[in-house]
């Protein structure tokens, strides 16, 4: 091999190689009690792989995933990024218009889907002149009824009957997947990743705050397609030799509660809105046994010390909160067991460097306030085909997060808010515009304006102030969001008022939305 090879997959795999664990367990499925060990892990990707070779796959092609979460995306990803081609990490949340601009956007020639995703694609699938084929895991039955030329394949039968492959010779920096965020700033935009990034990951948070082990079962209740659920569910555990717990099923708290009880996680993955669920699920009088979970991971939005403290009292289990990005993979500022701060992302993770800038652009030496910059080697090179968002986001080097930050006398980070109008609900990110538009399209609506609120644990949820014609009630008003919305970015709220408080030029202010709401959370 020439002294540069570097490919993620030999990475990921070597620990399980070194040290003779091929016949343990790397992945369950939790509805069927399904297993993989590594080497059939290997196995299953190496035939993907061949079957990819078939296709007509080659090096830098894009092939795209867009599955729930099983062996099948885990053994694709190994294949794709194995043999050198780009892996797109597309949500099974997007509607087909979604689908269709991620698809074009990043050229995929091929996809691989489970059966939940084959009535979307099929409905967008002839304005995608570059996707050549789809290979449709567990196919529905209506496939096997369609003229070949649609492009649908059964997974199955196409993969057993090819010849495995080996891995290609990949360098550091071959490129090896796009992770497309949520589209929150307008359309989505295609993450780039190298092979090397991944090893940054791994060896800077998986190594020094999770430290896994041989011996941990992992369960993430976020899907792989994010760069928060990747990270719990396979590259630190199966990095570390370790067991992770997939589930196609959507994260509700009796999922979870059944998980925790019938598979013994002693890693759990999940976002501050999960741990809340969870509680309430227990304060209903459901069981919730915590008692094999050494510790959790939360990120996406700053867990309140409150709920932090109503969690770790039940349980007795710590949980780890920090900030990470899809830019950078995944966490950079983390607590650490035995070293919590609740209400905190905690300290700079070893292998990171991080500074705050103030408004004038000049930087917080010691303890203050200002815009977190971020860089590391987990960093992204950019975004896909958008040079101009690139250069706006990664400056000198320096990630710009879009986060405003408070560092304490002791390094530790505490969020203040977003410098933009953005913000998350349930952990992901919420463009005002795009919720504001939507709502803005019902007859009886003249003005709609999105801010921040927060329930009454403190996580984030979308507010709407809405001015309208005639008699409008919040119920209908929530439910004609919800039919065009993905649930997080409806409003929880929708006060109504009489008009928008605009400048002179005729822009919303929003601060005043936003003190307003402060006033009525004071106020409960």
């Amino acid at each position: 091999m020439p002294s540069e090879y570097f490919n993620l997959v030999d990475y990921i795999l070597s620990n399980a190689e070194l040290s003779g664990r091929w016949s343990d367990t790397a992945l369950i499925l939790s509805e069927n009690g399904q297993t993989l060990s590594y080497a059939e892990l290997k196995n299953y990707a190496d035939k993907i792989r061949g079957a990819l070779q078939r296709l007509g796959i080659n090096k830098g092609d894009r092939v795209a995933i867009i599955m729930r979460d099983m062996p099948e995306w885990v053994a694709s990803f190994f294949a794709i990024t194995g043999m050198g081609a780009v892996s797109v990490h597309t949500s099974t949340l997007l509607s087909p218009n979604e689908l269709s601009y991620v698809l074009s956007h990043s050229g995929a020639r091929l996809a691989i889907i489970s059966e939940d995703q084959a009535d979307k694609l099929f409905g967008v699938i002839a304005d995608l002149p570059e996707l050549r084929r789809v290979l449709t895991v567990k196919a529905p039955g209506w496939i096997k009824d369609l003229d070949f030329d649609y492009g649908f394949t059964h997974f199955a039968e196409f993969v057993k009957e090819s010849s495995p492959a080996p891995l290609a010779d990949t360098q550091p920096e071959t490129l090896a997947f796009l992770a497309y965020t949520s589209g929150s700033t307008g359309r989505p935009k295609g993450v780039m990743h190298y092979h090397r990034n991944v090893r940054a990951a791994i060896e800077a948070y998986g190594r020094h705050i999770l430290d896994g082990q041989p011996s941990d079962i992992h369960f993430a209740s976020s899907r792989l397609f994010f760069t928060y659920g990747i990270g719990g569910s396979l590259l630190f555990p199966l990095s570390a030799g370790a067991t992770t717990v997939l589930s196609a099923t959507p994260p509700r708290p009796d999922i979870i509660a059944n998980i925790f009880k019938e598979y013994r996680p002693t890693t759990f993955f999940g976002v501050p809105s999960v741990y809340r669920a969870l509680l309430e699920y227990h304060r209903n009088g459901n069981s919730l046994d915590t008692t094999s979970i050494k510790y959790g991971v939360t990120a996406g939005e700053a867990m309140p010390a409150s709920l932090y403290n109503e969690w770790y009292n039940l349980t007795g289990v710590e949980v780890l909160d920090g900030i990470g990005s899809t830019e950078m993979l995944h966490t950079f500022i983390a607590n650490k067991r035995g070293d919590v701060h609740p209400g905190s992302s905690g300290r700079v993770v070893p292998g990171y460097q991080a500074k705050l800038v103030d408004e004038d652009g000049q930087e917080i030496i010691g303890s203050g306030t200002g815009n977190l910059f971020v860089k590391g080697e987990s960093q992204s090179p950019g975004y896909w085909q958008d040079p101009e968002k690139t250069a706006e986001t990664i400056i000198d080097g320096w990630m710009r997060t879009g986060d405003v930050y408070h560092r304490d006398e002791n390094d530790v980070y505490w969020f203040e808010g977003r410098s933009d109008d953005m913000f998350k609900a349930k952990g992901t990110w919420v463009s005002p515009g795009e919720v504001e538009q939507i709502l803005m399209e019902h007859a009886s609506v003249t003005e709609a304006a999105v801010v921040a609120g927060h329930d009454h644990d403190g996580l984030g949820i979308v507010v709407a102030y809405v001015a309208c014609r005639g008699r409008l009630e919040a119920a209908e008003l929530r439910n004609y969001a919800l039919e065009r919305l993905p649930r997080y970015k409806c409003p929880s709220i929708i006060r109504f008022v009489e008009e928008l408080p605009r400048t002179a030029t005729g822009k919303v202010q929003r601060f005043k939305l936003r003190q307003l709401e402060q006033q009525e959370r004071s106020s409960q």
